[in-house]
């Protein structure tokens, strides 16, 4: 296999752990598995994550919230692209209840043996507040 096919192998094979990760983890809640999609030295390099944004249990923790705050939450793949041991993942979130809810946002994440090491996520924060009614006022000069 030439370098170029094995680069070209690697990608498709980070392409298709970041697919099983969104559904293993995040849609079907299978938090168990955690450990074999996270490296124990990953860390979370999100705009504005805390400090211990590290490891497995961070995951754990921010997923349990999240499925708390929005049981029956959604993710869609809507596009995966990959670059070397890169990975952006363009997804929507949807949660039917108890009110509506749309979420969109990119993940980049970099894997190392199948496991993700790093992490950046931005995401639309401003659109659920508008679609849970909250209003946008502008200061007052």
């Amino acid at each position: 296999m030439s370098p170029v096919e094995r680069a070209a192998a690697l990608e498709a094979q980070n392409k298709q752990r970041v697919r099983q990760l969104t559904e293993e983890l995040y849609n079907l809640r299978k938090l168990d598995r955690i450990p074999e999609f996270i490296a124990e030295d990953f860390v979370d390099r999100s705009q504005g994550a805390p400090l211990n944004a590290v490891g497995p249990a961070f995951i754990r923790q921010q997923a349990e919230a999240s499925f708390k705050t929005f049981p029956e939450l959604k993710f869609d793949i809507l596009h995966l692209v990959a670059d070397g041991d890169l990975v952006l993942a363009h997804w929507k979130a949807t949660a039917p209840a108890p009110q509506p809810l749309l979420l969109q946002g990119h993940s980049l994440y970099r894997l190392r043996d199948g496991k993700v090491v790093e992490s950046w996520d931005i995401s639309d924060r401003l659109s659920p507040l508008l679609q849970r009614g909250y209003k946008v006022v502008p200061p007052t000069l």
